[in-house]
């Protein structure tokens, strides 16, 4: 079931890089997305979120101020609307440390600098027609991180799915109802 349309798009690209957030508004625009902004530090950001509800987020690492794993974090921990939006990482220089603590910060997908325009849109895609459930529990707010459908090997520990935000309610948020 997709999570929504490209055209309920309401997108903020939080990067320094000028360049990279020149070539993702591109594409979002293209896209048809109803509304992209492209910040560059954390202040901006913030005054940013106040007022608009974004429901789809690209953050780089070196985004200034904060990092961008610390501002995804921040953003997850907000409670606000924007905090279950799916977030594009983009990282400059990945690494197996660099991926897991991004992933554990509760991001979406990661593409790596200088991405093309076929790699975000493919991780968009896959964010809009394969939405992965949200987590809200204790220690971890962020997109499940199984890959792969679960099927336990022994008794399940987990008693009930506490904590998962059903798709019905992620797309309301998504569309902004």
């Amino acid at each position: 079931m997709p999570l929504g349309s490209k055209s309920d798009l309401r997108v903020l690209i939080a990067m320094s890089n000028g360049q990279a957030a020149k070539g993702a508004r591109a594409v979002f625009k293209e896209q048809g997305a109803e509304l992209f902004q492209v910040v560059e530090g954390k202040q901006a950001a913030l005054e940013k979120m106040q007022h608009v509800s974004y429901n789809l987020l690209l953050v780089e690492d070196s985004f200034s101020d904060l990092g961008g794993i610390d501002f995804v974090r921040y953003v997850r921990m907000s409670g606000s609307p924007t905090s279950v939006a799916p977030i594009i990482f983009a990282m400059k220089t990945p690494s197996k440390e660099t991926v897991v603590e991004a992933r554990d910060a509760g991001v979406n997908k990661m593409v790596i600098m200088p991405f093309t325009t076929t790699s975000l849109l493919k991780n968009l895609a896959d964010i809009m027609l394969n939405p992965r459930p949200f987590l809200q529990v204790t220690g971890y707010d962020g997109p499940c991180r199984r890959l792969k459908p679960h099927v336990p090997r022994a008794n399940e520990r987990r008693i009930s799915p506490q904590g998962i935000m059903p798709l019905k309610k992620l797309q309301k948020v998504f569309r902004g109802i």
